[in-house]
Order: structure tokens, then C-alpha cells, then sequence
């Protein structure tokens, strides 16, 4: 769904540090003022020590779902060198930090950086008896795994990362974002959208504010919660998005 907007945009930045930081400067950098705001923080999960019993496995496909998987892979692999595998990244800044961390060629879907666009990879059309691995957070998305399985791959995870909420006054936080005519929020995740939506208890202000998503997923959930100003981004690249406001 797509809402016209009149006011110019005072966006609200929600993502994982350091990615909001740097999207806030990089949009007031535009003249797009925006505030930094992260709801959730990410942590090691007590499966990262778990890296060497994983990576005894032969896998033919290693797949990254999120720059964070790559961080805490590398750390948890401490100075090891990666297993030898075809490497997949779901997404450019996640391709590059998997590049840099493997010293190895990693490929990454062209155009659309989530699920589908994953399985749309021609080297993922024909996994039958391969063995992929997958690297994410605790909790994640089941649909990548269930379809490479009916596609005949044998599937595992690595989860050496999760999310947690981060202790805030959110009352507080609403009044300064009033306080700064916050008219848009920015949400990167399902998750996010989720505790943005209960967290705040001012429904009258936060259903006002247009809200900006990387994803049809994430604008169905937005719906059924309430919302009605709602932008579909093209992607949550930095640059993607600063054009977006240009």
C-alpha cells in the first residue's frame, strides 16, 4: 500500500546499531532529519560455542542471512579459517563482510536480498542430497530451510547470535519524538514492527506516523496490526533508502 505524503519526513531510525547511526547521518547529511532509536540489540547466543561441532560437517552450500550471522561467525571461529564451501549472502553488505571474512567468492541474489530472492538463485534450484548450512540468528524464519528440504537438501542451522529487547522508558522517548514533530518510522523486521506497535502506548500518535518497510511480509503484519501509512522501500540499503527520501 501506497499512502501520498505531504509533510516532509522526521523519521524515526529503529534498526541494530551501528546501521541506525549511520543511517541518521547519512540522511541528515540529505537534509532528511532523523533521530536513532534502536529497539533491539544483538547478542552471542549460547549456541556460538557450538562453531567447531558444526563446521565438522562437509557442507556444499553456506548460506548468510544477515551481516550479524558473518560478525559472530567470524568471532566465534576465532582466527579459524572458514570450511570450504560455496558461499551465499542474502544481501550486498552481508556478500561483502562474508568476502572479507572467507577470502572466497560469495554469491548473492541480484535485485531482491531476502527469502525468495535466495531461492531464486540457480544454485539452489538443484541441491538435491546437498548439504547446506545456514547462518543466522536464534529465532529466525523457517521458509528458506522447509523449501530447500522439499527440494531435497539436507538443511542446518548455526545460530551464534540472538535478539533481545533493550530496557527504555518509552514514554519518555515518545514525548521527545513529539517533541521533534516525528512524523515516519523506519522498521526493518517483523520483530521490530512488533515492538515498536506494543511498546508504545500512545496508539492516537503512533498510528500517524507512515511507516516505511523493506518488505510485502512486513506491510501484511503492519495491516493486521492496525497500520495504515505504510511505504514499501525498494530495500534497506542505505543508499536505496536515501534516494527513496531525495
Amino acid at each position: 500500500m501506497f499512502i501520498a505524503i505531504m509533510l516532509k519526513p522526521r523519521l524515526l531510525i529503529t534498526r541494530f546499531e551501528p546501521h541506525a547511526s549511520r543511517l541518521v547521518k547519512l540522511l541528515n547529511e540529505q537534509g532528511v532529519f532523523s533521530l536513532a532509536q534502536p529497539l533491539l540489540e544483538v547478542q552471542s547466543s549460547a549456541e556460538c560455542h557450538d562453531v567447531d561441532l558444526i563446521f565438522v560437517t562437509r557442507y556444499d552450500y553456506i548460506i548468510a542471512i544477515s551481516a550479524a550471522a558473518v560478525k559472530y561467525t567470524e568471532q566465534a571461529l576465532d582466527k579459524k579459517a572458514w570450511p570450504t564451501a560455496t558461499f551465499i549472502a542474502v544481501g550486498k553488505r552481508t556478500q561483502k563482510m562474508l568476502q572479507q571474512a572467507t577470502q572466497k567468492e560469495v554469491q548473492c541474489p541480484p535485485l531482491q536480498h531476502d527469502t525468495q530472492g535466495l531461492l531464486a538463485l540457480a544454485c539452489l534450484n538443484c541441491v538435491q542430497g546437498k548439504k547446506i548450512l545456514i547462518l543466522r540468528g536464534v529465532g529466525g524464519r523457517a521458509k528458506l530451510k522447509k523449501t530447500l528440504e522439499s527440494r531435497g537438501a539436507e538443511v542446518s542451522y548455526y545460530q551464534p547470535y540472538q535478539r533481545v529487547v533493550i530496557d527504555l522508558n518509552m514514554d519518555e522517548l515518545v514525548e521527545n519524538w513529539q517533541l521533534h514533530k516525528i512524523n515516519g518510522a523506519i522498521i526493518s523486521s517483523i520483530e521490530l514492527l512488533e515492538n515498536f506497535t506494543t511498546r508504545v502506548r500512545d496508539k492516537h500518535w503512533l498510528y500517524e506516523l507512515h511507516l516505511y518497510v523493506p518488505s510485502q511480509r512486513i506491510l501484511d503484519r503492519a495491516l493486521q496490526l492496525g497500520w495504515v501509512k505504510i511505504v514499501l522501500l525498494a530495500s534497506l540499503a542505505d543508499q536505496q533508502i536515501i534516494d527513496h527520501f531525495k
